[in-house]
């Protein structure tokens, strides 16, 4: 029984974690989010804070990151990924809960 409150235990500081991780990428992407002219970094930024986000289970966040990414001139790779996550956000909006 120690064994498993010790890992429920570091579950809870790992969800933490990228909770904060999640955070700062979004803090990062938005301090670039007039800089159209600084692509790709800035519409990586924002696919790293999307994904993060949507991962934690934030999905407005996380959907409005993606968007926030696409509005600049990401490459179209980038475009994709953000679109993927936007794809993601949807199907997890619409999947059916126990």
């Amino acid at each position: 029984m120690e064994l498993a409150n010790e890992a429920l235990a570091l579950r809870r500081n790992a969800k933490h974690l990228f909770e904060q991780a999640a955070e700062h990428e979004a803090a990062a992407a938005r301090c670039h989010a007039d800089r159209h002219d600084y692509e790709p970094t800035r519409s990586v930024l924002y696919r790293s804070a999307a994904t993060l986000a949507c991962n934690c289970g934030k999905l407005d966040e996380a959907a409005l990151l993606a968007h926030e990414g696409l509005a600049g001139q990401p490459p179209p790779a980038i475009a994709d990924e953000l679109r993927l996550v936007l794809a993601r956000i949807r199907w997890l909006r619409e999947e059916p809960k126990p």
